[in-house]
């Protein structure tokens, strides 16, 4: 599945479903919403990574991702950010003689619970699931795992600065092999005029069981986007490149994200 049929397929989809009279708020205002998930910003998002050198040079893995961010009221002073990530993988051979491998990954569900009023830091904390939807072992592991979750931001005007930070341990299922795997999520967003934005969103990644030549993950990089409406509903395209400064030795080298957000105002 390419990232251009991707992303026409949920243009099409949106622009049917538009809702006519309806006026979207400023762009620019989404603009600096979109860049922070603790914003209280409804969106979903398509994103499609393509991961060249992996296995080995000349091959390819794709990950096609959902992802949503989706708050609800707890009571008149906080909010519950839910953070639901499914993915689906195209993954070539690991060793001479398999074939390639597709399917669904395991999802992962982050909840954070965030004040509705916040001073100069943003922040939220919370549980971070992982479940075992995964179709085929060579694309995850078929254990459950959670553990803590915590997200910080500042926003200081036209910039976006944060971190999501998560670890998760295993603790049930049927499979082998333990789960401690650490993530940090960054966000770096300068926005420019007419609602552009430079940004740079990607995932440094730490598998404390593995040796550590094979532990680590720190991709470099970043790319551009916009924000605009199709008939009432607003959008951000966006796409970026990265290059793996620290991977594994079977990781691959570098990288490059397609993503379509829709957002939803409440």
């Amino acid at each position: 599945m390419g990232p251009i049929v991707c992303l026409l397929c949920v243009v099409g989809v949106m622009t049917t479903n538009a809702a006519p009279g309806q006026q979207p708020p400023a762009l620019q205002d989404l603009a600096k919403l979109r860049a922070n998930p603790l914003s209280g910003l409804h969106n979903v998002t398509l994103q499609e990574d393509a991961n060249f050198g992996f296995p080995s040079g000349g091959q390819v893995q794709h990950v096609v991702s959902l992802q949503a961010v989706w708050s609800f009221p707890v009571g008149k002073d906080w909010s519950l950010i839910a953070y639901p990530i499914g993915s689906f993988i195209s993954q070539p051979a690991l060793e001479p003689g398999e074939s390639e491998v597709n399917g669904l990954g395991n999802t992962v569900l982050t909840a954070l619970l965030t004040p509705k009023e916040t001073g100069t830091l943003i922040w939220g904390a919370g549980p971070v699931l992982v479940i075992p939807t995964t179709t085929d072992r060579e694309l995850g592991s078929d254990l459950w795992a959670a553990g803590p979750a915590l997200a910080l931001f500042v926003q200081p005007d036209p910039w976006t600065v944060g971190v999501l930070l998560e670890n998760a341990w295993s603790f049930a299922g049927s499979g082998s092999g333990k789960i401690n795997a650490f993530e940090a999520q960054y966000f770096l967003t300068y926005n420019l005029p007419r609602d552009w934005f430079v940004e740079s969103n990607a995932t440094i990644t730490a598998d404390w069981e593995a040796d550590k030549a094979d532990r680590w993950t720190v991709p470099v990089g970043g790319g551009f986007g916009n924000v605009f409406t199709i008939g009432s509903q607003s959008v951000s395209p966006s796409v970026q490149a990265f290059y793996n400064a620290v991977s594994p030795r079977s990781g691959p080298d570098w990288s490059v994200s397609f993503a379509l957000q829709l957002l939803f105002p409440e």
